[in-house]
Order: C-alpha cells, then sequence, then structure tokens
C-alpha cells in the first residue's frame, strides 16, 4: 500500500475510533470507507483474511449505521457492559476456528497470535455496534498484542499506529465507562 494512502488509512481508523468513543454516528461512515478501501488492498494482494475481516467490518459497520441514533448524547446513554465472559468465549472460539481453518495462508511467523488478533478485532466491531464497553477491552488487549509485536519485529511504523490506537482506545474506554457510570446513577436517582 502506498505510504501516503497508509497514513489517510491510519488517521481514518483513529478517527473511526475517536467518533465511537464520543458516541458519534460517523464512525460506522469512516469505518465503511476505510473498509472499502482496505478490502480492496488486502484482497489484490491476497491477503484473504484480511480482506474476509474488512467484508465484515463494513457489514457490521452497516449495521452500526442503523443501530445507533443520530445524537450521540442518545448513544452515550444506552451504553451497556456485558458479562465479558460471552465475548471471552466467542474470542478464543473465532481464534481456534481461524486458526485450524486458516493457518497455511497466513505466511506468518506466530500464526496463533495473528488468529487471536483477528478474532479480537471481530469481536470488538461486533461489541461496538451494540454499545458495550467490552468493545474498548477487546481493543486494549489487541493493541497490547501489537506493541510487542512491533518491537519485535522492528516494525516502527505499526508500532507508532499502535500506540496511536492504544492512546485512543483507552480514551474510548474511560468515555464510555463514564457514561455508563452516569447512566446508572441518572436511573437510581429516578427510582421512588
Amino acid at each position: 500500500m502506498d505510504a501516503i494512502l497508509t497514513i489517510l488509512i491510519t488517521i481514518a481508523q483513529i478517527t473511526t475510533v475517536y467518533l465511537a468513543a464520543r458516541g458519534n454516528r460517523w464512525t460506522w461512515i469512516f469505518s465503511i470507507a476505510t473498509g472499502l478501501i482496505l478490502s480492496y488492498n488486502f484482497f489484490t494482494d491476497k491477503h484473504f483474511m484480511s480482506f474476509a475481516f474488512q467484508v465484515y467490518s463494513i457489514l457490521a459497520s452497516i449495521g452500526g449505521v442503523f443501530i445507533w441514533k443520530k445524537k450521540a448524547e442518545e448513544n452515550r446513554r444506552t451504553i451497556s457492559w456485558g458479562n465479558p465472559l460471552w465475548p471471552l468465549l466467542a474470542v478464543v472460539g473465532i481464534a481456534a476456528a481461524t486458526y485450524l481453518f486458516d493457518a497455511r495462508v497466513l505466511h506468518s511467523n506466530l500464526p496463533i497470535l495473528d488468529c487471536a488478533i483477528f478474532a479480537l478485532q471481530a469481536v470488538a466491531t461486533y461489541l461496538m455496534v451494540r454499545k458495550d464497553i467490552n468493545a474498548w477491552i477487546c481493543y486494549l488487549i489487541c493493541d497490547a498484542i501489537y506493541i510487542p509485536l512491533g518491537i519485535m519485529g522492528g516494525s516502527y511504523k505499526w508500532l507508532f499506529i499502535s500506540a496511536c490506537f492504544l492512546i485512543t482506545a483507552t480514551y474510548g474506554f474511560i468515555t464510555f465507562v463514564k457514561a455508563w457510570r452516569n447512566t446508572r446513577e441518572n436511573t437510581e436517582t429516578q427510582k421512588p
């Protein structure tokens, strides 16, 4: 991928994460646009697992456009914090299935970690559409895996990008938790 396109895609992805943290519906428009560009690139480069994730991401983002409300305040009021057990089981199941199905075509030195990252991103995207705080936990774990991989591989570009995502995801997690607490406090004060 061209260097300028990489920079633009990275900015668009970070903007997407930032908008999600704010509860802004434009999150999903940015997500669809970046997904279309990345899916084309991954398909032409024959990175089919990454291509499949982008197709899934586009479909989930279309759902997000319809599920998220027009006003950010309404989205923040409907933030939930579900049981983390089922997302964890989903990550393990998707990672295992991906590894068994696709390990030979990954062209990776660490296919298990690649499958875990894929699974974390897939589950996080689904949870984000549902406005579940566990999405941010998945993103934070994913970034925590990416950063050591960037250091070990000497890929400072990915290290920088992962650090940007880690900062943005931390902001998103804190923002969602605050919104969730405010909603709970308002609900409790309204009870007779």
